[in-house]
């Protein structure tokens, strides 16, 4: 792609692109290298990483080339499902990490800025210096907003006072490529800070139902028989009044999943609070088959964020048809329809405990034709190939040539 004309051939892809025709049935154009900075340990659970390294996969597969430099607790490179993945020893604090990984992946920048087309920060904040030089090496930067640091519930005032202004300072400085992953972030964006945003949200492998897992073993876990919740375990996404809600509803036939690396403060914390019960399963990170045998085995699928980007573990329930019992966030409203959840008040303990009984009376309160159309609506806007085909149509958009 790199130093060749924007000709007939780039056109009609783009235009086959708009109408939704495959990527692989364009062989014939050239290939464009992208470089995602950004994520731990990729690929992982959490939204980031998942985000950038199925976008990645699913641009390979349509004959581009997708790097990927995320942090990690040490330095090495490796190749996951043909995706080239650099990892840079970084402080596990995203406060640290993430100035220091955008700093350091500029010796990779640099190293290869003859044969990269665009570099993609997963984050505004301290991106401005290293987007900058990247630009002065001739690559298109662009940077992707998950979520707004400063609504954080483990952050102090002061902090967040901090952070809102570096956000500031960082959306003036980064120029106008600049893209967030839900049309309620972009709102968010445009009303605290005045710049306007473009939107590729978040995708999914549809979990299938696979007989090779055994989790369900592993944990003594009946089918149908636990309530999930899966993801980063931060204090952002409120597992704390998960866990007292559940608490609140008394000794019942119900488990409780908690899926994602608790091995952080916050983690410690819910340890403390779960009590020891043993219809509380803390399971640690899970991937691949035994997240899809969870998913698709779960009686409820729970997420009770204050805050979200798009949530993908909420768009893998609504692909296996699950029950969500969710917080009224615009990040969740905007995928989820009113008739298709159980929604309770952010924080709010009683109204959480009042939808988990509800959904226990009435099971069948998500009807056949409800996880259909669910299905269908996953199916039809969330797959990575319809994303990684957006994500496509924007940096044609740029004029990458």
């Amino acid at each position: 792609m790199k130093g060749s004309s924007f000709d007939t051939r780039c056109q009609t892809f783009l235009l086959l692109c708009v109408s939704g025709f495959p990527l692989e049935k364009c062989p014939e154009i050239k290939q464009m290298k992208v470089v995602f900075v950004g994520g731990q340990s990729v690929p992982g659970i959490g939204g980031v990483e998942s985000y950038i390294f199925n976008i990645a996969k699913a641009l390979n597969a349509s004959g581009h080339e997708a790097v990927i430099v995320c942090s990690d607790r040490t330095s090495f490179e490796t190749t996951v499902e043909g995706v080239e993945i650099v990892h840079i020893k970084c402080p596990k604090s995203n406060m640290t990490a993430l100035p220091l990984l955008f700093m350091k992946s500029l010796r990779y920048i640099f190293k290869n800025r003859c044969v990269i087309d665009v570099v993609n920060f997963q984050s505004i904040f301290f991106a401005f210096l290293p987007g900058w030089i990247a630009a002065l090496c001739g690559c298109h930067v662009c940077y992707t907003i998950h979520s707004l640091a400063e609504d954080n519930p483990k952050h102090g005032w002061p902090v967040r006072a901090i952070m809102r202004l570096a956000a500031f300072v960082s959306i003036w400085c980064c120029g106008r490529n600049i893209l967030t992953v839900s049309c309620s972030k972009a709102r968010e964006v445009k009303s605290r800070y005045g710049r306007n945003c473009s939107v590729i949200p978040c995708g999914v492998d549809i979990p299938v139902l696979s007989a090779n897992s055994d989790i369900l073993w592993r944990f003594n876990l009946a089918a149908g028989g636990y309530y999930l919740t899966i993801g980063r375990i931060d204090p952002v996404k409120n597992i704390d009044v998960l866990i007292e809600a559940f608490h609140r509803c008394g000794k019942r036939e119900y488990k409780l999943v908690i899926a994602g690396d608790y091995a952080n403060s916050y983690g410690s914390s819910l340890l403390e609070l779960a009590g020891g019960s043993e219809d509380i399963l803390f399971i640690g990170s899970v991937m691949g088959e035994d997240k899809d045998c969870l998913l698709r085995n779960c009686f409820a699928n729970c997420l009770v964020s204050s805050s979200e980007g798009m949530p993908i573990s909420l768009l893998e329930g609504m692909a296996c048809g699950k029950p969500s019992i969710v917080t009224d966030i615009p990040a969740i409203h905007e995928v989820l329809r009113e008739e298709w959840g159980c929604w309770c008040s952010v924080g709010d303990t009683e109204s959480l405990a009042a939808q988990m009984e509800y959904v226990e009376r009435n099971r069948s309160v998500v009807t056949a034709a409800c996880a259909s159309h669910m299905a269908a609506y996953i199916a039809e806007n969330h797959t990575w190939d319809k994303i990684a085909t957006k994500y496509l149509n924007y940096l044609y958009s740029l004029g990458i040539k």
